[in-house]
């Protein structure tokens, strides 16, 4: 695995087309793929993403990533792939929180969007939730096209248990406590659970996993840290012991099983 040198390439050119051409995926579909990035959280050319840029040399966090890699590789045995770390986009960004930070996996490649940050566990957190994706896809080994809804809920409640185990409560997401568990029980009985088995070119997946429409917001990723944390209690497992597990092996036994 790679920090690339986009603290490099970014001193030639902030330009995001032209940053992007020089990653893996960017090659041949830069232009859809900032489109598709700038709705995670990806900069846009503009006097802010030129701050950032500069305070994120100034404190060196390209090294402090590299220290955070080689930590979780070791522990996870994870695949080697490029991290691409850039500018957030402060404003805007589907899963930007108050601590101006999103990101991105694809199965070989893992774009990171940040600005500088005094406390370093706040890099650590976004990087555990990220590769966490990037190292499960790789034990899966499944087509893109072939991840269900089922799938998808299980990748975020797994990597956001991660980020509580190995970072600390305080550093988890804020949709892991939106919803109460009877409330998320009901929400899971009457939306999710009927469309499991619905893949990502099923527009109603996003709806579902992301809270759009009328469904509650973030709905799916709450839905899958209720799934996750369930078989943890239950089971009395790490969140390492699970990475390899198939999502299968999260499903409830019966609508009615509940939290007592």
């Amino acid at each position: 695995m790679t920090i690339a040198p986009t603290d490099e390439w970014m001193a030639d050119s902030l330009d995001p087309i032209e940053i992007l051409k020089r990653t893996k995926q960017g090659r041949s579909e830069a232009e859809s793929l900032y489109r598709y990035l700038l709705k995670h959280g990806m900069y846009r050319h503009d006097r802010g993403s030129k701050t950032i840029y500069e305070s994120m040399k100034k404190s060196n966090v390209w090294q402090k990533f590299r220290n955070i890699e080689t930590i979780y590789k070791k522990k996870w045995n994870g695949p080697d792939v490029p991290v691409y770390l850039l500018p957030v986009q402060e404003k805007r960004g589907l899963f930007q929180t108050s601590m101006k930070k999103s990101g991105v996996c694809f199965k070989d490649e893992i774009y990171l969007f940040l600005t500088e940050q005094e406390d370093r566990k706040e890099y650590e957190a976004l990087f555990v939730h990220e590769y966490h994706h990037c190292t499960r896809m790789a034990r899966l080994d499944k087509e893109d096209d072939d991840y269900t809804l089922m799938d998808s809920i299980v990748f975020e409640g797994l990597a956001e248990h991660a980020v509580k185990e190995y970072c600390g409560e305080e550093y988890v997401a804020s949709w892991t406590k939106a919803y109460g568990e009877k409330e998320l029980q009901r929400y899971y009985d009457e939306w999710i659970r009927p469309n499991l088995d619905i893949t990502r070119i099923n527009p109603l997946h996003d709806h579902l996993l992301l809270g759009q429409r009328h469904y509650p917001k973030m709905l799916g990723y709450a839905a899958g840290y209720f799934l996750v944390k369930q078989k943890l209690k239950d089971m009395h497992l790490t969140t390492r012991q699970l990475i390899s597990k198939p999502s299968s092996y999260f499903m409830m036994e019966s609508a009615n099983s509940s939290p007592s």
